[in-house]
């Protein structure tokens, strides 16, 4: 399939940006994504009877390869500036990285560009990159380790945002990134990176129009108690979980969430 290499490669996409067309495989109308991360381009057809779906490298620019490898950027929501190590590569990388990110239920997320994530050459960890939902600038990020290195998830920076994976106007807050990408196909993922509510992250979830709260089995009394606050500024919903939806096959996860999103 090296012509869709060509054909992805070819298509005129700034740094970090996106395209939206016609499928050139199936011909479906407006169901190809292509993102562009800065390491390379990820491309994916939404239509259920194609999912045509790859990467291929970006030749970065000189003046553009600056962007990629060393960011720094401003959050409008808590004022924290960060800064993009310059150890942060393409996933494709590490295969240990690409396996972990399929195995948690990640990687569709990560080809259809609802997810940036990215591999840390220095840490060895899997990073998912911490968006503003207000303009989509980086202002964070949470990255877990593939070894035995402590700790086993590690924040990079200093902000109070959620991580976010989806589109559309219902949410399923759930405790890790992982969780937040494997559900990103029916709802928008909001991972508070932790078992906290934060004032921060009642701000980004009362914007939903209703929101379900699908915390661990051991962490069910916070969401009760998280569910009585929230549900003051949204409608909220509890699901209570036998099984974490990272670890679920996709079949099993979707038809499960199904139950319960009205």
């Amino acid at each position: 399939m090296n012509w869709i290499k060509n054909y992805v490669g070819n298509l005129h996409i700034v740094h970090n940006g996106r395209y939206r067309g016609d499928c050139p495989l199936c011909g479906r109308v407006n169901t190809f994504s292509v993102t562009d991360t800065g390491f390379e381009r990820l491309w994916y057809c939404f239509h259920a009877d194609c999912h045509t779906k790859g990467s291929t490298g970006v030749q970065l620019t000189k003046e553009n390869s600056k962007v990629a490898f060393k960011e720094k950027i401003t959050s409008t929501e808590t004022n924290d500036e960060f800064e993009i190590p310059n150890t942060f590569v393409s996933l494709s990388r590490s295969k240990q990285a690409e396996e972990y990110v399929k195995r948690v239920g990640s990687y569709e997320a990560y080809l259809s560009g609802l997810a940036d994530i990215r591999y840390d050459l220095q840490q060895d960890r899997v990073v998912y990159l911490v968006k503003s939902i207000s303009n989509g600038r980086v202002v964070d990020a949470t990255g877990r380790s593939l070894t035995n290195r402590k700790p086993k998830w590690r924040r990079y920076g200093t902000s109070r945002n959620t991580f976010l994976s989806g589109n559309g106007f219902y949410g399923i807050i759930v405790e890790d990134c992982p969780s937040a990408c494997s559900i990103s196909n029916l709802a928008v993922g909001i991972s508070l990176m932790g078992t906290s509510l934060l004032d921060e992250h009642i701000d980004v979830i009362k914007q939903f129009k209703k929101v379900y709260i699908a915390l661990d089995k051991d962490a069910t009394g916070k969401a009760i108690l998280m569910m009585k606050k929230l549900r003051n500024y949204v409608p909220t919903k509890l699901i209570v979980l036998n099984k974490d939806l990272k670890d679920m096959q996709i079949g099993e996860r979707n038809e499960f969430i199904r139950r319960y999103i009205d």
